[in-house]
């Protein structure tokens, strides 16, 4: 099968860091109160929209000047501009879909490319400071139903995409892949959907299986 498109996620595949919430946290020092929402979330105590409107609380007008210059230190894994440029080469559209924060792929589309991409929308006022406002557009379950609805719009068969993810998250969206890759698994479950379970602090052996596939 000619695969088309790949779907993939960026805390913790593309990048370094294994979530741009917590990175945040962790910059603005308030990861100590960021866990007792992530515990309350995690007890089914709150929502996962009152969890982030929590967080996002926790950053206190931060820029969004200030927040991008975080997310250009953030680090990606070496070959990832060697990957993406070979995927633009063979024409494959190339989807990032991730339960971080929009401002980063932001970013990282600078350095990379990506055709399509979904994270999480953070607003801010006319002086550039975040009010508060947010939109989630990814959830913990909703990734798959992302996917398909762009790859609906770009006229390309679900097995006609390849999947790549590392979390619980991600199982949706790599469902409905016609090739699936669990990279660096965190879940058992992910192991056993995937084709393919790379382990690597690099791109270098995802980019030469993908350079056979396609």
């Amino acid at each position: 099968m000619k695969f088309k498109a790949l779907a993939i996620d960026v805390d913790g595949v593309i990048t370094k860091i294994h979530s741009a919430w917590r990175y945040v946290h962790e910059c603005l020092n308030v990861q100590d109160k960021a866990k007792i929402n992530a515990e309350l979330y995690y007890n089914k105590k709150i929502s996962y929209y009152k969890w982030a409107e929590l967080d996002i609380k926790l950053w206190d007008k931060i820029s969004y000047d200030e927040l991008i210059k975080l997310f250009e230190k953030v680090e990606i894994r070496d070959y990832c501009k060697e990957f993406f440029d070979f995927l633009r080469n063979k024409k494959v559209k190339i989807i990032a879909i991730s339960g971080g924060l929009t401002p980063l792929l932001e970013t990282l589309a600078k350095k990379l490319y990506f055709d399509h991409y979904v994270a999480n929308d953070l607003y801010f006022d006319d002086e550039g400071k975040l009010n508060g406002k947010f939109k989630i557009n990814v959830t913990p379950t909703n990734k798959g139903k992302i996917l398909a609805n762009i790859l609906s719009k770009l006229g390309i068969n679900n097995k006609e995409c390849i999947g790549i993810g590392d979390s619980d998250f991600d199982i949706p969206m790599l469902k409905i892949c016609g090739y699936k890759i669990a990279f660096n698994p965190k879940n058992e479950t992910l192991i056993k959907i995937a084709d393919e379970v790379i382990y690597s602090d690099t791109f270098y052996e995802l980019y030469e299986k993908i350079r056979k596939i396609l």
